[in-house]
């Protein structure tokens, strides 16, 4: 029986500790053996950089470029970056990547000779050296030659990759109502440079011929210069009609925003061949890095059912929605949405009011919000487990009108959800917010996009959480319901070619994103992927979604059900079906544990509890779809708060929230010493039973980075003392759990790339899982967490806060787990107390 609480450790820092020390690797040699092909290598390479210096001469925009650096496969880690040899930081600052190991990098002309002569001291021949301890040979590669053979390509960046879209599709989406935005354009490096000097390098005179393209694009051109999205500078560029002279508008400064409210109304020009000569004018200047298509912004599709003619025909009369018990307390969500109708009222605390009352559709937002607060007025508990009553703070953002008639541009429209949740944060205390807002656009492989990068902002300013919906396919896309079986399962997907990847934002790594799941009792497999929700992760890197939740079965049929209800604007039950369904059962979980333990959980602990008690659903459970799992699922479908704060006699969860400091000269790390359950440890120290380490962090961001856009790394292990010390005869630890979608390695060395696949190496939620049956020769174990840096970043100063959670159980459900480790704890230096009491405790 679950009746043991939560354990959090609530003297975290007692456990902080210095790093061991390590030994610097050794330099390696991508040629071995074959000086012959490195020489080749070599030649290619500064023929790249003469060839890249001529043309810099005699550029019209200045002696300034971005090169484009492509690794080798094999060079993806850290300590093979060229940042140590070849691109000296002060004189070649790395400004951004694309994918794994694409990097670019600022290259002025007057250091480009000093880089040519590091390429070209590059030995042809590695030198022999013998070791002091015993004489054996071995090769010696210097950095040069390392760095060198570590990199594939150098180029300038291409300016044929700066776009992906055609003039006809952009100038068809500014005719779509949904249109919120003109072009988005990211650059290399902030358009103004506060610092008074000369110009040596080119800098200045790279900005002083963008503005003048800009501005020579003609009468009618608005360009918004926004404040950066990280380090990303972004230009909204505007084709318009109107007559008056080209504007470049520094919305960064202090008044850009009164500037830009006094700009008249005005319409697209719709010339493809003034878009045409602007797109590719933007893309032939050194320091534009994309050009981005209009953004078109949606809550509802396709998938929709209608009230009438599929056997979905809506009740006669409202349903009795019941009231908030007075002095009662309740958990809260805030909705960004289009709106919460009069029949929830009673529930609603606050409403932001950007629009009026009349310039909204409160049809999708209700449906929404009624999940949120009274999902058993319309749903059996065996489809929400979530008990009635919830507060609701009401931001409608998305206008029944077209987007253009309510905001100048996307980043307007981001800044109204700033403001609503600041708000809504300092007015009613709401910490979890649904979005259903998603971008017409699936995540790029490549690119953190700037919606995402927006909210990631948004939350660590007001410290919250954004649960987005992952997107539904259209209709016509939509793919055929789940089979049954496995193997037809995987023979369909390995004949499907129709994209259905995520939809931004919902790469945001800081928000929760939710996938739809089909309810019992529809004509589809309970627990399988919607034909409608998409999957991830989108990214090169990392798990998206990150769980899942009932989202009403797509109609196939007349007369069937989605099996998930809410309400309708008049207050009567009506059948519901989309992504945007499946979120608010997640948001109203977060927003219940938050209240469960009284506001005391960090945000990164609320999402690692969340994440740590999912449960994958049995029909994903089968090993030949583990990867359609990940890809669909995430990490699983949310327990109900009371089995996240509860455990069995056969089980104990201990929680961290910390945050891992700089330290005097390395990062300090979380090294947290137990004992293993007497029960589950024979005499001879041999240990059995299973361990689960859930590890949520919140490291800095940089979108300017691509694929790479995480900065920091932090790690989990669950290390067991050997009886075999290390050679200088310290205690040596060995780590014995492994990550969640890692391949068995047998400890052996893993490549980078599988470590970024499988072990979600600079992914910011991570799990780890394995079970023991009688191994190793000792009880004493140490829960650690340590961090990596990027080889182009430092540590910040501010640190890297985290939350981890470690369950460790008998899997025959057994041994008396807590009472054991309870007792250890309570004769440890660890002050382990309740979770729903430790906020009191703190106090």
């Amino acid at each position: 029986m679950a009746n043991n609480p939560v354990q959090i450790i609530l003297n975290d820092r007692d456990f902080h500790q210095a790093p061991d020390p390590g030994q610097p690797p050794r330099n390696k040699d991508f040629f071995d053996k074959a000086d012959a092909a490195f020489a080749a290598h070599k030649a290619a390479l500064l023929a790249s950089i003469d060839a890249i210096m001529a043309h810099l001469a005699a550029s019209p925009f200045g002696p300034l470029a971005y090169l484009k650096i492509q690794m080798r496969s094999e060079a993806l880690a850290k300590s093979y970056r060229p940042v140590w040899w070849l691109f000296k930081r002060d004189q070649f600052p790395c400004v951004g990547a694309d994918a794994v190991g694409t990097l670019f990098f600022e290259a002025p002309l007057i250091y480009l000779p000093g880089l040519r002569s590091r390429i070209d001291a590059a030995e042809l021949t590695v030198e022999t050296k013998y070791r002091q301890a015993d004489g054996a040979p071995y090769l010696a590669p210097t950095s040069a030659r390392a760095e060198v053979g570590a990199i594939e390509t150098i180029e300038i960046a291409p300016p044929e990759r700066k776009r992906n879209f055609s003039v006809s599709a952009a100038l068809a989406a500014f005719e779509d109502p949904r249109a919120v935005s003109g072009y988005q354009i990211e650059l290399f490096h902030a358009p103004t440079d506060p610092v008074i000097a000369d110009d040596p390098i080119g800098r200045g005179a790279l900005l002083r011929s963008f503005d003048k393209l800009v501005i020579g694009l003609g009468s009618g051109v608005r360009a918004f210069v926004h404040r950066s999205i990280g380090r990303t500078p972004v230009l909204e560029l505007q084709l318009t009609q109107d007559a008056q002279p080209a504007l470049i508008d520094n919305r960064s400064a202090p008044v850009g925003g009164e500037i830009a409210a006094a700009l008249p109304a005005t319409t697209v020009d719709k010339s493809p061949d003034r878009h045409e000569a602007a797109l590719n004018a933007l893309q032939a200047h050194p320091l534009v890095r994309a050009i981005l298509p209009p953004i078109l912004l949606q809550i509802e599709d396709e998938q929709t059912p209608p009230p009438f003619g599929l056997g979905l025909d809506l009740p006669s009369l409202p349903l009795a929605i019941p009231a908030p018990v007075a002095d009662a307390t309740y958990p809260i969500v805030g909705i960004i949405d289009s709106g919460v109708a009069a029949p929830l009222d009673a529930w609603v605390v606050g409403r932001f009011d950007y629009l009026s009352s009349g310039e909204f559709n409160a049809v999708h937002g209700t449906g929404v919000a009624g999940l949120v607060s009274v999902p058993h007025l319309t749903n059996p508990a065996s489809v929400v487990p979530l008990g009635d009553g919830c507060r609701i703070y009401d931001a409608p953002l998305f206008p029944s009108k077209p987007f253009s008639t309510h905001y100048r541009g996307f980043i307007d429209f981001l800044e109204e959800v700033e403001q609503a949740v600041a708000e809504g944060q300092r007015n009613h205390g709401v910490r979890i917010f649904n979005l259903s807002i998603n971008a017409v656009s699936d995540v790029e492989r490549y690119r953190y996009s700037i919606y995402a990068s927006r909210l990631d902002q948004i939350a660590d300013a007001y410290g919250v959480i954004f649960v987005n919906t992952v997107g539904n396919l259209p209709r016509a896309q939509a793919r055929a319901p789940w089979p049954k079986k496995p193997g037809e399962t995987v023979r369909y997907f390995a004949s499907r070619t129709t994209s259905d990847t995520i939809f931004k934002p919902s790469e945001s790594v800081r928000a929760i994103s939710v996938g739809a799941i089909n309810p019992p009792r529809t004509e589809h497999v309970e627990g399988a992927p919607t034909v409608y929700t998409t999957r991830g992760p989108g990214l090169q890197v990392g798990v998206k979604p990150d769980v899942v939740a009932y989202g009403g079965a797509g109609v196939t049929a007349p007369g069937a059900s989605t099996g998930l209800c809410s309400i309708d604007v008049e207050g009567r039950r009506q059948d519901v079906v989309g992504t945007s369904f499946a979120a608010p059962l997640v948001a109203r979980t977060l927003a219940g544990l938050d209240a469960a333990t009284n506001g005391g959980l960090h945000v990164e602990a609320l999402r690692a509890m969340l994440l740590h008690h999912a449960v994958l659903p049995e029909t994903l459970k089968r090993r030949s779809l583990k990867d359609l799992a990940r890809q669909f699922a995430g990490f699983g479908q949310p327990a109900p708060v009371v089995d996240m704060l509860e455990t069995g006699n056969h089980q104990i969860t201990l929680l961290f929230q910390s945050r891992l400091s700089i330290g005097e000269r390395k990062p300090v790390i979380l090294r947290f010493p137990f004992v293993w359950p007497e029960s589950l440890a024979g005499s001879d120290g041999k240990c059995s039973g299973r361990a689960r380490i859930t590890l949520v962090y919140a490291p800095p961001l940089d979108p300017a980075f691509g694929a790479e856009f995480v900065r920091v790394n932090l790690e989990a292990s669950l290390k067991q003392l050997q009886a075999v010390p290390n050679k200088d005869g310290s205690p040596r630890f060995l780590n014995q759990i492994d990550p969640l979608y890692y391949p068995k390695s047998a400890h052996l060395a893993v490549p980078e790339k599988a470590l970024i696949d499988h072990g979600l190496k600079w992914w910011p939620s991570k799990q780890y899982c394995s079970t023991f049956n009688e191994i190793g020769a000792s009880s004493q174990w140490r829960l650690e967490v340590t961090s990596l840096v990027r080889a182009e970043t430092r540590f910040p100063a501010e640190g890297v806060p985290f939350a981890a959670l470690l369950t460790i159980e008998d899997p025959d459900g057994k041994a008396p787990v807590f009472r054991e480790l309870r007792q250890y704890l309570q004769t440890s230096q660890a002050n382990a107390q309740d979770v729903r009491t430790a906020v009191r405790l703190r106090a």
